[in-house]
């Protein structure tokens, strides 16, 4: 049957600028409902109701997407996830840097990019994420279920050699929110972001009001994301929000808030609990805020050992048996390979896996657990507290670079813990100063001896303003359950 658009939705895509040459080059077609046993479909009508809006892979349709009467969309049933017009990915002006990879938030916004002349655009197969049900925001968006931005995985060898790419999403609350979590998982240094003409809060309605010449212009005038450098107060690009986070323990919030980036360091003589704290306090923040976690663990177990930790916390929070599939869904382990020989298991090798790990996963939070068990190796002519700074050095830039939280576990120097546990500090950690100079948060974990109770210090808080202060939480540890209560 001839694939072709209905009068009607020919009319219609006029009224939003975008002719019938365009649509033929992209595919785009009218059809109807076709019942298949207890399932709908959708085949070619030239006549039919329902506009569709075809997904194609190397020119094979991988999926649709389809617009019934009232602005009704859904989707081909047992469709691929990616992005539509996905095939231009594979053009090498792209990998050359001669001309930008364009990133829409909808199908008509990518037409419109194609009307006015530029063909290298694609859409997210989804627009933005819908508000999170019941949270305080209106327009918080669940980043981290990783399902919604598996395209962005799957396309990964194809989006990595694009030099530039454009940002080209809704001025909106949602919008905003799905650019920000587009830029941090394509990489900030190659992402530009446009402002629209005033009116306007999409590329579709720049052609509808201002004509092709306003679109190009728009895209033209896209300017990079802050990396480092120097900008004019009206050049500065939208940062995302500051938003210190509850830890999941009441009493504590009063001290310590984390937020992202930050780099938090915790320490305590061995025995103290610093494994199970840290492993429950990211479980906590993972099932408060809907963040994913990579967990790098070279000391104790995963499987039983953090695992335990992480489902105690998770039935603790919400009662009921839903833990295994949240763990399988938001925590992520870093670890190596058994009997791997070959490769070096330090803080590049490390780092790499947890910026996959962002790309792949969309993780938030970093746990490294201990620092001390990480292979170090420094030059000849550099000594180990030079090392430590600049290895620590390296783990803010990440966290910086891709909005995380990381948390470091180091124990204390021999000399260190040969004090009273209570009056460890930072700079009793082993190698360096730089722990206590460096972190945004310091945390110190006093076991007392003869009972299961251990008081939490917050020993530094960067931003006091906003995120906590120096202060000391009494809590309780359940030796049955590995947990900790306040």
């Amino acid at each position: 049957m001839e694939h072709a658009v209905s009068l009607v939705h020919l009319e219609w895509f006029q009224t939003r600028g975008i002719s019938e040459k365009t649509l033929e080059l992209t595919g785009i077609y009218s059809g109807r409902h076709l019942q298949n046993g207890a399932d709908f479909t959708v085949e070619p009508d030239p006549e039919g109701k329902i506009l569709v809006f075809p997904y194609f892979n190397h020119k094979e349709e991988v999926n649709a997407k389809y617009r019934a009467a009232g602005k009704k969309f859904y989707q081909k049933t047992g469709g691929t996830k990616t992005f539509w017009n996905v095939d231009v990915l594979d053009e090498p002006c792209l990998k050359d840097g001669s001309v930008s990879l364009v990133i829409t938030e909808g199908e008509m916004d990518a037409l419109s990019v194609i009307e006015a002349g530029l063909p290298y655009v694609v859409s997210v197969p989804d627009g933005a994420p819908p508000p999170i049900v019941g949270l305080p925001e209106d327009d918080d968006i669940d980043f981290e279920h990783d399902t919604k931005y598996s395209y962005i995985r799957d396309n990964w060898e194809a989006l990595k050699p694009i030099r530039k790419i454009i940002i080209a999403v809704d001025d909106d609350g949602p919008g905003r929110r799905l650019g920000e979590e587009l830029v941090r998982r394509l990489h900030r240094v190659r992402c530009l972001f446009i402002t629209y003409p005033e009116g306007c809060k999409d590329l579709n309605e720049v052609l509808v009001k201002h004509g092709k010449e306003v679109v190009i212009r728009t895209l033209v005038d896209a300017k990079p994301y802050a990396v480092s450098g120097l900008y004019q107060f009206n050049d500065l690009p939208p940062e995302p929000d500051f938003i210190p986070l509850s830890t999941g323990w009441g009493r504590l919030d009063a001290f310590l808030k984390p937020y992202f980036p930050s780099l938090m360091v915790v320490t305590g003589i061995p025995g103290a609990g610093k494994t199970a704290w840290v492993n429950q306090l990211v479980a906590q923040m993972s099932i408060r805020h809907g963040v994913g976690v990579a967990i790098a663990s070279f000391e104790m177990r995963i499987n039983p050992g953090v695992s335990t930790v992480l489902l105690n916390t998770y039935l603790e929070m919400k009662r009921d048996r839903g833990g295994p599939d949240w763990l399988q869904d938001n925590i992520v382990f870093i670890a190596p390979e058994p009997c791997d020989d070959n490769n070096n298991f330090d803080v590049e090798w490390l780092l790499e896996r947890a910026k996959a790990a962002v790309i792949r996963f969309g993780i938030r939070i970093l746990l490294v657990d201990p620092w001390n068990e990480i292979e170090h190796s420094f030059h000849r002519l550099e000594n180990q507290s030079t090392y430590v700074g600049k290895a620590l050095k390296a783990f803010k830039r990440f966290g910086k670079e891709f909005e995380v939280l990381v948390i470091v576990v180091a124990h204390p120097s021999k000399r260190g813990g040969e004090k009273d546990a209570a009056d460890i500090s930072l700079y009793d950690i082993s190698d360096s100063a730089h722990f206590a100079n460096k972190a945004d948060f310091g945390v110190v974990l006093h076991r007392i001896k003869g009972s299961n109770e251990t008081n939490v210090i917050i020993t530094k808080v960067r931003d006091q303003q906003h995120a906590g202060e120096p202060g000391l939480v009494p809590f309780t540890f359940d030796t049955f359950t590995r947990t900790f209560s306040q």
